[in-house]
């Protein structure tokens, strides 16, 4: 050894946590290494595992944690078994209470447990899942955006596919009611891609996310894409999906034939999905779909008002008490739709505001449609004036979110007020922003033009699509 090279020496390993508690419990109980590792290990095999020259493995932390009478997870990272289970039982009274349509307080229970000692990292996931859940259902989409965005970051890092697609599935459905219809799309279609490589195509979730994306498409006004993505979900899910996942595909199915103006198959798709949810205890969906049936009664040459209000009201309080801010709002939309039908203007008016006050100053497809309801009854009124600032705001929103096919109509509607009062300029100025929501110019060819009509200009509106 050279003057230039310092003596070394080993050094022995720091004691790991885990090693710590195996020999504080084994001395607590009196035991040896031997008695410990009789049955499967060596007495040397504990001795290295105490003293952090090993790593051990599941199954033998599982017996060693056996002859210690101590809780795996206990040995595994300190958290004793007490503090476990009431971490457990607080996340499970966090999911009751949001199940039961109590959000707020969901919030408050989610959002004391994130970070609690005692969830493993999935229970924390889903406890910081809760929260975005929960902000959703008070309405803040851009809230709930925030915290699944971080949840998905977190995700796309990790093998837990699972945990990509609930989350994916949450994420796109907020875009998609916040009325960004790219970004859902995006979400959704990047989900899919990840879920498809891996072999997850014949999956309830892989089909529940893309009943997410296809709302997205439709509100887009992709009606071609719809269409195929449809039919491609309603194959999958009578192919391989749950009572549950075949119900979501039959419903979003029906919002593309309703969009598309076949409202015979439309009700018929809606009849089938009705059937699947009534065999579970899925109680928001079930009465959102309930609307949904009610909104197809009152299409068509010869609405069926009445029946359509008779729903209504039957769902009201389920609605009220399982479903979201964006849901109430749709109820009061739609009742006040079947109120104008039947004439009890008074009462459409009072429903619309309802659904306006629900969804308050933020830029959402439901407010938009509330106004536009609003501006038919103001019209039945006799306040013409009210009813155009109602309906260009309704139409202006409409086209900022990409709700090209919404747009439109709601563009022609006001373009029908003008035309209706003689303003013919005015009348011709929303006529024209009507086909340009379309994306129907003096350039562009005559066949797509064509589709672009067929597809946007003479549907009705209004189904909701379902949401996983």
């Amino acid at each position: 050894m050279t003057e230039d090279q310092p003596a070394t020496v080993d050094e022995a390993p720091l004691p790991t946590p885990v090693g710590q508690r195996i020999r504080s419990r084994r001395l607590e109980l009196g035991l040896s290494q031997a008695e410990i590792a009789e049955g499967m290990l060596s007495p040397s095999y504990v001795s290295l595992v105490e003293s952090g020259r090993r790593q051990p493995a599941s199954s033998a932390l599982a017996h060693i944690a056996e002859r210690l009478r101590i809780d795996v997870e206990y040995l595994r990272d300190g958290v004793d078994a007490s503090v476990r289970t009431k971490a457990r039982l607080a996340l499970g009274r966090a999911e009751m209470a949001l199940r039961e349509g109590r959000p707020e307080e969901a919030y408050e229970q989610f959002t004391t447990l994130v970070g609690d000692p005692g969830l493993n990292d999935e229970q924390s996931r889903a406890a910081r899942l809760g929260r975005a859940l929960a902000r959703e259902r008070t309405g803040d989409l851009e809230g709930a955006i925030e915290i699944l965005s971080e949840l998905a970051d977190e995700a796309r890092q990790t093998p837990a596919v699972q945990s990509w697609l609930d989350v994916a599935i949450a994420l796109t459905r907020c875009y998609d009611r916040a009325g960004d219809y790219d970004m859902a799309i995006q979400v959704g279609e990047e989900a899919r891609r990840a879920a498809f490589d891996l072999g997850l195509e014949s999956t309830d979730e892989y089909i529940r996310l893309g009943c997410t994306v296809l709302g997205a498409y439709s509100g887009r006004g992709d009606l071609v894409r719809s269409k195929a993505l449809a039919a491609e979900l309603v194959a999958a899910a009578d192919r391989i999906g749950t009572p549950h996942t075949r119900g979501a595909a039959y419903w979003n199915a029906s919002l593309i034939a309703e969009s598309r103006g076949e409202l015979a198959l439309a009700l018929n798709l809606v009849d089938r999905a009705l059937a699947m949810f009534g065999e579970g205890d899925d109680l928001r969906n079930l009465a959102r779909l309930r609307l949904a049936h009610a909104w197809l009664l009152l299409q068509g040459s010869e609405p069926r008002a009445q029946e359509a209000l008779t729903i209504l009201d039957g769902v009201e309080a389920a609605i009220r008490q399982h479903g979201s801010a964006t849901d109430i709002a749709s109820f009061g939309t739609k009742r006040a739709e079947a109120l104008l039908r039947l004439g009890r203007l008074d009462d459409a008016r009072d429903a619309a505001d309802l659904a306006l006050r629900e969804l308050g100053d933020q830029p959402r497809m439901g407010g938009a449609l509330a106004r536009l309801t609003l501006a038919r009854v103001l019209r039945a009124q006799g306040d013409v004036e009210q009813s155009i600032r109602e309906a260009a705001l309704a139409a202006s929103a409409l086209e900022s979110m990409g709700a090209s096919r919404v747009a439109a109509l709601a563009w022609r509607e006001l373009a029908d007020l003008y035309r209706d009062l003689g303003r013919t300029d005015a009348a011709l100025d929303a006529y024209d922003n009507a086909l340009r929501s379309v994306r129907v110019g003096p350039h562009i060819p005559a066949g797509l033009a064509d589709e672009a009509v067929t597809g946007g200009l003479d549907g009705p509106l209004g189904l909701s699509s379902a949401s996983a």
